[in-house]
């Protein structure tokens, strides 16, 4: 069974932490202002947090990424939004796919899927958040 986590940036400090995804609300306790009436109250408003090892942090939810159940060839984890090479130096930005075990990706335009019976034989190089210059073409 594939492991369900995340991996999102912290608004904090911009470091990236992997754990279990989360919307929380907010209240009004969030204004640091005293409470008059001793209730706090929702504001509508919502913060998007990773858990790991009891502690939660806000992520930016624009880079908010699911692990895919996969590793590359050198054993780090997949998540969508990352970058990575094919061993025929294509490359490409994993997208989710809950339709089968595949990695997506699109690459001018046109849609492409690499089929997975196992771990496959790509290597993570960077994310869209991150590196979105391994994205650029390069005039050759």
């Amino acid at each position: 069974m594939r492991e369900i986590k995340f991996c999102g940036k912290r608004v904090d400090n911009g470091q990236w932490v992997y754990g279990q995804y989360f919307i929380t609300p907010l209240t009004d306790e969030n204004s640091g202002l005293p409470s008059e009436t001793g209730w706090f109250f929702l504001t509508g408003e919502k913060k998007h947090c990773i858990a790991r090892d009891g502690v939660s942090f806000v992520i930016d939810i624009k880079t908010l990424g699911q692990f895919t159940g996969l590793h590359d060839e050198n054993g780090k984890g997949i998540y969508e939004g990352d970058i990575f090479v094919t061993r025929g130096l294509c490359t490409a930005v994993v997208e989710w796919e809950k339709e089968g075990r595949f990695l997506g990706f699109t690459i001018g335009g046109e849609r492409k899927i690499i089929y997975i019976n196992r771990e496959p034989k790509v290597e993570v190089i960077g994310n869209i958040h991150d590196n979105p210059e391994l994205l650029e073409v390069k005039d050759v």
